[in-house]
């Protein structure tokens, strides 16, 4: 446990695999070689160790979209290449984690999608900001309704059952965030939207879209 870092990304597969109600305080002593009490020292209780991974994952994330934002000059690019880690961290990405999560620990999730969504909004905001530089996004739009719209249905839209048949055709977040693309962009954002759908469609990324 010494190194922070790696125990808390380690804890976090673990999850995943497992499940936060199916991996218990002993298992997670034995997988680092450590006593129980040693765990109880650090964490209170189980609880806490989930808020903190969360809090990591969520820090470890946002930073990666920074830094796509930095390597990227196009406001609209960064959405899509940054999708996948703004995927994770908003619980698009389904597994025992996530299921488990949201049935045994609804206030951790709740309170979680609450943190994230204000982190999330922000690099958003700033994204939209450049984007009104560069003239590829209006400013006759309600931006901070939109982006809760947009983090809203990112949150949602896989505990719904009304999207059951869309989910094996392609990514659904990457069609929101089209969605969201397409009301706020002027002329010259909308013909390098296209520009951007053109160069994807040769992948999976962007075929059904």
């Amino acid at each position: 446990m010494d190194d922070k870092k790696y125990f808390l990304e380690k804890l976090f597969e673990l999850f995943h695999v497992y499940g936060v109600k199916t991996l218990t305080m002993d298992d997670i002593a034995k997988e680092f070689s450590i006593s129980k009490k040693t765990l109880y020292q650090k964490y209170k209780n189980k609880e806490d160790l989930i808020h903190e991974v969360l809090e990591f994952i969520s820090n470890e994330a946002i930073d990666a979209v920074k830094e796509v934002q930095k390597k990227y000059d196009c406001p609209l690019e960064v959405l899509f290449v940054s999708g996948s880690r703004i995927d994770e961290i908003t619980c698009q990405e389904k597994n025992a984690f996530v299921f488990q999560l949201i049935k045994y620990y609804p206030d951790i999730f709740h309170a979680h999608q609450k943190s994230i969504s204000g982190k999330v909004s922000v690099t958003v905001k700033n994204n939209y900001e450049k984007g009104v530089e560069l003239g590829y996004f209006r400013t006759d739009v309600p931006i901070n309704l939109y982006i809760k719209f947009l983090i809203s249905l990112l949150f949602a839209v896989d505990v719904s059952p009304i999207f059951e048949d869309e989910k094996d055709k392609f990514p659904i977040s990457i069609a929101m965030k089209i969605f969201y693309l397409e009301a706020i962009v002027t002329d010259k954002g909308k013909k390098r939207l296209n520009e951007l759908r053109e160069k994807f469609q040769k992948t999976e990324f962007l075929k059904t879209i």
